[in-house]
């Protein structure tokens, strides 16, 4: 679940905010759920959105250009703390970025720090839960943001996520 919430794939017609509000609507718990908090991650999707447009040089609002694309994929995870109950862990993410057909693919990793309770039969990302998380994390080092393969992806205490074929 924590996965699927953090992969994201911005291209043809998904937007940013069509992906945070995909992620608003399944994975966020019902405490959390609220008119202000939509309309705040609405917001923040669509300043995305806007920057996404000029990076890609067309104009916030127009379609982004043939071939483009921003995607945010998890490829590992390291679990801070585990119970029945609740689970936090960071997420290692490839991000890319192209600006159309012709143009290069740029990536780079990010680490997001997540967390979940169990609530009403399912996993939901929570903000409580996310606030022990980060009190738990400070107890010892972000790990590094390293490729999977690399032997320092394993040494920095990442487990790799194999999808199905």
């Amino acid at each position: 679940m924590m996965a699927a919430a953090n992969n994201s794939s911005v291209e043809g017609s998904k937007s940013s905010v069509s992906e945070q509000m995909r992620v608003y609507h399944s994975y966020l718990g019902k405490s959390d759920q609220s008119a202000k908090n939509a309309e705040a991650v609405e917001l923040s999707a669509k300043n995305t959105d806007k920057t996404l447009a000029t990076e890609m040089g067309v104009a916030p609002g127009q379609p982004l250009p043939s071939g483009a694309y921003a995607r945010s994929t998890v490829v590992g995870y390291k679990v801070i703390k585990a119970s029945s109950g609740e689970v936090s862990m960071w997420m290692l993410a490839r991000v890319v970025q192209k600006n159309g057909e012709t143009a290069k693919e740029s990536g780079s990793y990010s680490r997001t720090l997540v967390a979940a309770q169990w609530e009403g039969g399912d996993w939901k990302l929570t903000t409580a839960a996310t606030a022990r998380a980060q009190q738990d994390a400070k107890a010892s080092a972000q790990p590094a943001m390293v490729a999977p393969g690399d032997a320092a992806f394993n040494a920095a205490g990442w487990t790799a996520i194999r999808e199905a074929s």
